[in-house]
C-alpha cells in the first residue's frame, strides 16, 4: 500500500504540493469568513468552570453567576498598577499626590486599546504602603491591541516616575498575558532555533532545515484553522492549552517523520536510485512504522476523551488530529517536497553519497547481538535505578497567580504588602434562597472573615434571590495552601453560615481549580491504562504478535516510571521543591508513552524487515540499529531538545525537563538497548503467531520509469 501510495506522490509531486497549499489557504479564508479576524480565540473557553462537570461547586456557582450577574459578551481585560516607593515605606502627601498625578496623566494620554485608569483613596492600602490604580482594556487580554497598550503603559510609566521615590509595576490579567507571551516567544524562537540548527548539523544541508520548518508551519496553519471550525460547527471551546501544545507536537512529530523518511531515501539514493525510485523503495519500507507510529500517538491522545475535564476531552481529540494530519502530509507533501528535488535537498554537502562509517550505533548493534542478555539487564537496570525516584512522588497543586520571574510576579509581591494575596482575584461566594437582603448579607461575610484564609471582603451584592460576596484571601489565590483551605475550610463555613433555606456555592478561580484538582487526580486512574490499551491494540494491529507487543508496553511503562523518577530527583531533590506539577504526570504519561513509542516501532519494524531478507535475529538487531539507530537517534536529539527548550520557561520548566528526559531514555534506552536485545534473544518467537519469512524486495522500478538522476 504505501509502495503504491509513494508512486502515486513522487509522479505527480507539484500537483500534491498546489492541493496541499490551496487545501491550507481555502481553510484559513474559511476561517477569516466563519470566525473573524480574531480567528481560534473567537472559539476559546475563557473560564476554567466552563469544562468542569455541572456536579462541582464552583460550576455550580458560575451557573448562579451567570444567570444573576451576567457579563457581556465582549468584556475587556483589566490590570493593576501597583505604586510603592523605592525604599518600602509609607506613601506620604506628597507621593500620594505623584501617585495621583501619573494616574491622571495616564489616563489622558488616551493610549490606544485603554479605556482608561482611575485611582481613590480606597486604593491606598490600609498600611498605606501601596497605592493601586485599576486599568481597563477595550480588547481581550490576548489581543494585540491590549498586549501593545501594556508596553505603552509600562514606557509611558517610567518615564512618569523618574526622578522620584516611586517605583511602579503592572500586574493583574492583562500584565501576565504580555509577560507570558514575551515567554512564549523565547520558547518558540529557541524550539524552532534548536530545530534547525540540529537538522543542519545531521544532514549537513541548510535547506532540510529551512523545508522542514515551512512544511511543518504551513501543515501547522491548516491544523489551527480546522480545528477552531471543528469547534465552531460542534459548539465545543477550545482550551488556551491546545493552541499551546500544538506547535510543540506539531515540530516534534514532523520532524521524527522527515528525518525517518530522509534517512531512508538517503540510503536509497547512495545506492545510486533515481529520486523517483527511490523514494518510493524509501516510502515502501518506512511508511507503515511512520502510520502506526502516528497512530500510536493519535489513539494515546484520543484517551483524554475519557478524562471528566471538559478542556482535556477537547484537547485529546485536537491534538489526535493534529498528528494525522501532520502523518498524512507525511506521507505526501513531504515525500514529494524531497523527491521533487533530489539530491539537491542535500546541498551543499556530499557526504550522503559516501556509505557512513561505522559509528556508535553500529557499534551498539554488534555489542547487542553478542551479548543481548546482558545488554537487556543493564537497560533494565538503569530504568530500575531511575525508577527509584518515582517513589518519592509528591504531588504540588501551587500554580501561581503569575508568571515567576516577571514584572506582574514582581509587582504582584509588592501589591500583597499592603493587600490581602486574594485582591486580583476574589472567591466568590454565591447565596440562592429568600429573603436575602443587603444587611444580611453583609452579616454573612462578616461571618466569613473568620475563616483563616480569608484575608477581608471585596464587596457584596444582591439581586432578587441571588446574592454575591467577593472574598479576598491572604493567600495567592492559586497556591496549594489557597486551595487546601477553601476547600477544608471555607466550603464548610459558609455552608453552616447561610441562613436556613438558603444554599452557599463557593466559586471563583481558587474554587474552580480545587476542583480541577480533583477531576485529573480522578483521570489519571482512567486515562493511563485506556493510554496503554489502546497503544497495545495498534502495536498488535501491526505486528500481528503476542510478545513483542508485550515487552514494548512494558518498555513504555518502565520509561515513563523511570522519567518521572528522574524529575523528581531534580526538582524535589537538587531544586528543593516541594513536589512536582500535579498534572505532569500525566503529561509525561501521554506525550513519552505515544511519541516514545515511535522509536520502538521505527526499530522493531527494521528488525522485522531485516529477518525476512534472511537474517537471523541476532544479525537483524545488529543490522537494525547500524540502519534505523542513527535516524532513532537524530530524531530523540531533536525532540528532546525541543522540549528542552521550555526550560526557559518558569511555568512550563518541569514539563520540559520531564519529556526531554522521557525522550532520551525511550531513544537510547529503549529503542537501542532494551528493544533489540530482547527481540534478538527471543527471535522469530517474539512476533508469535505471525511467522516472519523472508520476502522478495519489493520492485518499484516496476510502476515507475526511471529517469536520469537529478
Amino acid at each position: 500500500m504505501f509502495e503504491r501510495l509513494g508512486g502515486a506522490v513522487v509522479r505527480h509531486p507539484v500537483r500534491v504540493i498546489l492541493v496541499w497549499v490551496v487545501a491550507v489557504i481555502a481553510l484559513g479564508g474559511l476561517s477569516f469568513a466563519v470566525l473573524g479576524p480574531d480567528g481560534p480565540a473567537a472559539v476559546e473557553g475563557s473560564d476554567e468552570a466552563d469544562f468542569l462537570p455541572d456536579g462541582y461547586e464552583s460550576a455550580q456557582a458560575q451557573k448562579l453567576a451567570d444567570k444573576a450577574f451576567p457579563q457581556p459578551d465582549e468584556v475587556g481585560a483589566t490590570a493593576v498598577l501597583v505604586l510603592s516607593r523605592v525604599d518600602g515605606a509609607a506613601l506620604g502627601a506628597a507621593d500620594r499626590e505623584k501617585a495621583g498625578n501619573v494616574v491622571a496623566a495616564l489616563d489622558g494620554a488616551r493610549v490606544a486599546g485603554v479605556e482608561g485608569l482611575a485611582t481613590s483613596p480606597e486604593l491606598v492600602s490600609p498600611n498605606g504602603k501601596v497605592q493601586l490604580a485599576e486599568v481597563a482594556f477595550t480588547e481581550s487580554a490576548s489581543h494585540e491591541d491590549t498586549l501593545r497598550a501594556v508596553g505603552e503603559l509600562r514606557e509611558r510609566t517610567r518615564a512618569l516616575v523618574l526622578g522620584s521615590e516611586l517605583r511602579f509595576g503592572y500586574t493583574g490579567e492583562a500584565a501576565a498575558a504580555k509577560d507570558t507571551m514575551i515567554l512564549d516567544i523565547l520558547v518558540s524562537a529557541g524550539m524552532l532555533v534548536m530545530i534547525v540548527v540540529l537538522l543542519v548539523v545531521i544532514f549537513r544541508s541548510p535547506w532540510v532545515a529551512l523545508l522542514n520548518i515551512f512544511i511543518i508551519a504551513l501543515v501547522g496553519q491548516g491544523v489551527v484553522a480546522l480545528l477552531a471550525l471543528g469547534a465552531k460547527v460542534t459548539g465545543t471551546q477550545l482550551d488556551s492549552s491546545v493552541t499551546g501544545l500544538l506547535p510543540v507536537v506539531l515540530f516534534g512529530v514532523g520532524t521524527d517523520y522527515v528525518v525517518f523518511l530522509l534517512f531512508r531515501y538517503r540510503e536509497r539514493l547512495r545506492l545510486g536510485e533515481d529520486r523517483k525510485v527511490a523514494m518510493v523503495a524509501a516510502m515502501s519500507r518506512v511508511g507503515e512504522a511512520i502510520a502506526v507510529s502516528a497512530l500510536a500517538v493519535a489513539v494515546s491522545f484520543g484517551a483524554l476523551l475519557l478524562s471528566g475535564f471538559g478542556s482535556f476531552q477537547v484537547l485529546g481529540p485536537a491534538l489526535a488530529v493534529a498528528v494525522l494530519v501532520m502523518v498524512l502530509a507525511g506521507l505526501t507533501l513531504i515525500p514529494a517536497v524531497f523527491a521533487l528535488l533530489g539530491h539537491r535537498a542535500f546541498w551543499p554537502s556530499k557526504a550522503w553519497r559516501r556509505e557512513p562509517r561505522e559509528g556508535l550505533a553500529a557499534r551498539t548493534g554488534r555489542l547487542v547481538s553478542r551479548r543481548p542478555a546482558l545488554v537487556a539487564l543493564v537497560a533494565t537496570g538503569i530504568l530500575a535505578v531511575l525508577s527509584l525516584g518515582a517513589l518519592n512522588y509528591k504531588a504540588s497543586y501551587d500554580m501561581g497567580s503569575m508568571p515567576g520571574g516577571t514584572e506582574s510576579a514582581r509587582a504582584l509581591e509588592r501589591l500583597e504588602s499592603g493587600f490581602p494575596a486574594g485582591t486580583l482575584s476574589p472567591t466568590s461566594v454565591y447565596l440562592t434562597g429568600p429573603g436575602l437582603t443587603e444587611e444580611g448579607v453583609a452579616a454573612y461575610a462578616r461571618k466569613l472573615t473568620e475563616v483563616p484564609i480569608v484575608g477581608g471582603v471585596g464587596g457584596v451584592a444582591v439581586n432578587g434571590d441571588v446574592a454575591r460576596v467577593d472574598l479576598l484571601l491572604s493567600a495567592d489565590p492559586l497556591s496549594e495552601k489557597a486551595l487546601d483551605e477553601v476547600v477544608r475550610d471555607l466550603r464548610p463555613a459558609a455552608d453552616a453560615a447561610a441562613p436556613e433555606g438558603v444554599s452557599a456555592y463557593v466559586g471563583g478561580e481558587t474554587s474552580t481549580f480545587a476542583d480541577v484538582r480533583d477531576v485529573v487526580s480522578a483521570d489519571m486512574r482512567v486515562i493511563f491504562p485506556a493510554a496503554g490499551a489502546l497503544i497495545g491494540v495498534v502495536l498488535l494491529l501491526m505486528l500481528r504478535g503476542v510478545f513483542a507487543p508485550a515487552y514494548l508496553m512494558a518498555a513504555v511503562v518502565g520509561g515513563f516510571l523511570a522519567t518521572l523518577g528522574a524529575s523528581v530527583v531534580i526538582f524535589q531533590g537538587l531544586a528543593g521543591e516541594p513536589g512536582l506539577a500535579f498534572t505532569l504526570p500525566l503529561i509525561v504519561y501521554m506525550f513519552v508513552a505515544s511519541i516514545g513509542t515511535d522509536y520502538n516501532i521505527l526499530m522493531i519494524a527494521r528488525i522485522r524487515e531485516e529477518m525476512r531478507a534472511g537474517y537471523n535475529a541476532r544479525e537483524a538487531a545488529a543490522r537494525a540499529l547500524r540502519h534505523a539507530g542513527p535516524p532513532v537517534a537524530a530524531a530523540g536529539v531533536i525532540l528532546a531538545a525541543s522540549f528542552g527548550a521550555l526550560v526557559v520557561s518558569p511555568a512550563l520548566a518541569q514539563v520540559g525537563f520531564a519529556v526531554a528526559v522521557g525522550i532520551v531514555v525511550s531513544t537510547f534506552v529503549l529503542s537501542w538497548l532494551l528493544v533489540p536485545a530482547l527481540t534478538a534473544l527471543l527471535g522469530r518467537a517474539a512476533f508469535w503467531p505471525a511467522r516472519v519469512r523472508p520476502a522478495p524486495e519489493p520492485a518499484p522500478e516496476r510502476e515507475l520509469v526511471a529517469t536520469p538522476s537529478a
